[in-house]
């Protein structure tokens, strides 16, 4: 195992297209790191040139105590998985696993302990006599893993493995995945577009736009706590709402105004982080379950509230989503415990301000209810 490090790293394709601009990530011995973003965003490029398959335009990438920059992929130590699985049709499972390791001139008995070992691990045993058509999706998925694990490499490297997957069966793997981290403890590099599979694989999401890092920290922290609005925006099933506004200073207190009626009350923190953006043009984000039909013990004030109309209702199961919207156009999306409710009627919108941020304006407005300290990159 071993720790990697980027450090300012660049890649520029011709026609002078920048696709990583500079990054730096510490991805700790045995840590489980997820990239996360938009298609075009530079995270598949960032693997690939960890992995050696891309030619990196600038910086440094290490492995261990090595800079690899120049260093062939197979001399990396990695081992990578592909979305398609890139198995070899006419071998077996237990030849497919075996292959990288008789290109290395391992002894066959060692051979056969490694396969025999990993096919054990994932339950495919019973499939090493089988060739990949005869194989479900799921099951080519775990041969492709059982294949890097039989490297026993220092660090793994996962191009978005579960997107050929069915939605139930990429939950399925999805708990494989961490189980056999948990496991192994090898370090992992994971790039996916799925914000909830990074929330629930990762030890930290790292996430990306535009070739640049948005930030990387824990999965709760990044979605308690998201440094601007493209982080917010990013991580969430409903996503984050957002209404346009600006702070108003008014009756001795701070206010979130528009000119669609909506008037809510800075406290606490808030009130005093957004103090110095008096006056100025801001956006609120709310979280779908941080939005209540009537009063709770998470939304008591009632100068903390929206004045909305039910425009369509999703139910699922114990919970509906509730989509809303005012007279002025604003629109909101409430999570909240499913209930006898009608499309059309009136509500007021009480809110869980704890769950309640204020960003400038802008796709990467910056959070301006965190501290200094909590939004550094």
């Amino acid at each position: 195992m071993a720790q990697v490090l980027i450090r300012d790293v660049v890649k520029v394709y011709p026609g002078n297209v920048t696709a990583v601009k500079g990054i730096n990530l510490d991805i700790a011995d045995g840590e489980f790191m997820v990239l996360v973003g938009p298609s075009g965003c530079g995270k598949s490029t960032t693997l690939r040139m960890t992995a050696g398959l891309e030619e990196i335009s600038g910086g440094t990438i290490s492995i261990g105590e090595r800079i690899v920059n120049d260093v062939p992929p197979k001399d990396r130590d990695i081992a990578m998985v592909f979305q398609n699985y890139a198995l070899y049709p006419h071998m077996t499972v237990y030849k497919n696993m075996a292959f990288g390791l008789k290109l290395r001139k391992f002894p066959k008995p060692e051979i056969d302990k490694r396969v025999r070992d990993a096919a054990e691990i994932l339950g495919i045993t019973a499939l090493l006599d089988r060739k990949p058509k005869a194989l479900s999706g799921g099951q080519r998925q775990r041969v492709a893993l059982g294949r890097a694990i039989v490297r026993d490499p220092s660090v793994f490297l996962f191009d978005e493995p579960l997107s050929n997957l069915d939605a139930k069966l990429r939950v399925e793997t999805r708990a494989e995945l961490k189980r056999l981290h948990k496991r192994l403890a090898t370090t992992t590099i994971y790039v996916t577009h799925d914000q909830e599979e990074a929330m629930t694989l990762g030890d930290r999401v790292c996430i990306m736009s535009e070739g640049l890092i948005q930030q990387c920290d824990t999965p709760l922290t990044v979605y308690e706590r998201p440094v601007n609005r493209f982080v917010a925006a990013f991580l969430g099933t409903p996503p984050m709402n957002f209404i346009d506004g600006r702070l108003t200073p008014q009756d001795g207190g701070l206010w979130f105004t528009n000119d669609h009626g909506v008037k809510v009350k800075l406290t606490g923190h808030h009130a005093e982080l957004a103090a110095g953006q008096a006056g100025q043009e801001v956006v609120m984000g709310l979280r779908p379950e941080g939005m209540f039909m009537r009063p709770g013990a998470f939304a008591q004030n009632d100068e903390q509230t929206l004045d909305m109309t039910v425009d369509v209702i999703e139910l699922l199961g114990n919970t509906m989503d509730v989509f809303l919207s005012n007279a002025g156009g604003d629109v909101a999306t409430a999570r909240v415990k499913a209930e006898e409710l009608s499309e059309g009627t009136p509500l007021k919108i009480h809110l869980d301000f704890s769950k309640v941020h204020f960003f400038e304006p802008g796709k990467f407005g910056s959070n301006l209810t965190l501290p200094e300290t909590a939004a550094a990159v």
